[in-house]
């Protein structure tokens, strides 16, 4: 506020230059439900016109016509402070929907579990109280999930009714899992991304290693995305940039991320 008071010119110019830009930027439109953050959307696999969408307030919108209109199916958890990050619709049965859900500045949060196509709930006990970071599906095996929670990584054979720790029960560093992969070939291969680094096990969970070569330290690792043609190339985005393997994690390689600057029309 200052520099803009002591620099009326400067500011000027400035509103000028957002100006060209938003002539210039890609044109958008509302497409969604009023109100709310929009926090994660879900498709259903058989059906590609029907969506979810879940909100930070622990509603749940349904669009059954590709999103051009939408209603509200369920308040998760009756309570208003449910960040809905995840949701996974099963492969197999695209009544079952299983939801992440975490607690802004807590510890608390959940998974749920829906039966009926999202219409009832029901609170899954083996999670009930955990910040749910990371939640995703095998590829090869739509009943096995695996979630990152800030107490480590879980995984569900059953679809999501029961869970279990396979990251070592109280590890100092493999903690506040953000981001879950699971090979698509092999359900064994697990990427688990935290607020410090990437990590990575081949046997479901028994032994975890850190896979950290070429990845700038403490790196909160936001997303990791595995090849679905080919499994040995791993995407990796984090505080520190965009990252790629092509060695299954053995190595990471920074590369070119979004632009600072916008490139100039041609």
């Amino acid at each position: 506020m200052i520099r803009f008071l002591r620099f009326p010119v400067t500011f000027v110019a400035l509103l000028v230059v957002l100006s060209c830009l938003h002539l210039h930027a890609a044109s958008w439109l509302p497409y969604g439900p009023d109100g709310g953050d929009a926090r994660a959307f879900a498709i259903d696999p058989h059906d590609h016109s029907h969506l979810y969408l879940g909100t930070a307030t622990g509603w749940m919108y349904e669009s059954r016509n590709g999103g051009g209109d939408w209603k509200r199916l369920s308040w998760i958890g009756k309570r208003d402070d449910l960040v809905l990050d995840s949701i996974v619709v099963s492969g197999a049965d695209s009544k079952q929907i299983v939801v992440g859900a975490w607690v802004l500045g807590s510890p608390d949060g959940g998974i749920f579990l829906s039966k009926d196509g999202g219409a009832t709930w029901e609170t899954v006990s083996d999670m009930q109280g955990q910040s749910i970071r990371a939640l995703t599906p095998s590829p090869s095996d739509p009943k096995l999930l695996v979630a990152g929670t800030l107490k480590g990584v879980y995984q569900s054979t059953d679809g999501g009714q029961r869970w279990k720790l396979i990251s070592p029960a109280g590890s100092q560093e493999l903690h506040e899992v953000e981001s879950i992969a699971i090979d698509p070939v092999d359900p064994q291969i697990i990427y688990a991304g935290t607020w410090h680094l990437p990590w990575k096990t081949v046997d479901g969970g028994r032994h975890w290693a850190n896979i950290k070569q070429g990845v700038i330290d403490d790196s909160d690792v936001f997303s990791i995305i595995v090849d679905p043609k080919d499994p040995k190339t791993v995407y990796a985005s984090a505080c520190s940039g965009i990252y790629k393997s092509q060695t299954a994690g053995q190595v990471f390689q920074k590369i070119q991320g979004i632009p600072q600057r916008r490139a100039e029309r041609v």
